[in-house]
This record gives structure tokens, C-alpha cells and sequence, in this order.
């Protein structure tokens, strides 16, 4: 079972005071997956060398294919949370029109956290915009 926070925030902060539990704390561990998640998709595949498909498509590479791009960018967002995020199952990725602001495309990201003690859910909304940064919120 993965734990609350990823490698990189318990070698950050390893807590040594705090007392060890099997018992995970879902508030952390959906804040975890957010900074993971803001992480992967504010990144572009290609700039990791340890793991080339890492993160998502340059935008400005999909864009040229519009309206396509719409729905090739929701499955390359869906393709890798479900490979870099395993605290998240049953991802869906939902495109949100946004017929006000055209110069920015927005995803609407549901999925069920895994723990052992409690269902859980997260809801995260993303939006990117024309300098290809991504804007994630839950």
C-alpha cells in the first residue's frame, strides 16, 4: 500500500516526532495526490530522462490539431495519472466548455483515492492556458 505522501515529501520533511500508524489520513493524502498531480501535469513528456513519457504533451504540439486536440489531450491527461498516480483508481478525464474564455482549454478530473479504512474521492479541475501552464485545483 502506498503511503500518504510520495518519497520525495517524507525525504523533505520525514516528521521524526510524529508517532508511526497503519491508519492513513485521507486529508493528506488527497494533498499529496494534488501535488503529485500539479506536478505530472505541469510537466512535458520528453524532459525526464529516467522516464520519457512522463507528464503530458506540449500543448502548443496538440493545439494545430483543434478540435482534436480536445479529446487527444484528455486521454494523454487520463493515460498518465493512471500510470505516475497509482493512489488514484477509476480516473475519469472530462473536458469542460468554457465557451467565455477561448484561449484556454479545461479538464474536469474525478477519480476514487485507494485506501484501506474509507472510500474517498477526489474532484480537480484544470485549466490551461496559452503559455501551456496548468492550473490545477480541488
Amino acid at each position: 500500500m502506498s503511503g500518504e505522501r510520495s518519497l520525495l515529501e517524507r525525504l523533505r520533511d520525514p516528521e521524526p516526532e510524529s508517532s508511526r500508524s497503519i491508519h492513513q489520513n485521507t486529508s493528506r493524502l488527497s494533498q499529496s495526490v494534488m501535488a503529485n498531480l500539479r506536478n505530472l501535469l505541469n510537466t512535458r513528456q520528453g524532459f525526464s530522462s529516467a522516464a520519457p513519457d512522463y507528464g503530458i504533451p506540449d500543448l502548443v504540439d496538440v493545439l494545430h490539431t483543434f478540435p482534436d486536440a480536445i479529446n487527444g489531450m484528455r486521454k494523454a491527461i487520463k493515460t498518465s495519472i493512471e500510470k505516475y498516480e497509482p493512489r488514484l483508481r477509476r480516473v475519469n478525464v472530462k473536458y469542460v466548455e468554457s465557451p467565455d474564455e477561448i484561449q484556454a482549454l479545461r479538464y474536469e478530473i474525478t477519480a476514487e483515492l485507494v485506501t484501506e479504512d474509507e472510500k474517498a474521492s477526489i474532484w480537480i479541475r484544470t485549466r490551461f492556458d496559452r503559455s501551456g501552464e496548468v492550473e490545477v485545483k480541488g
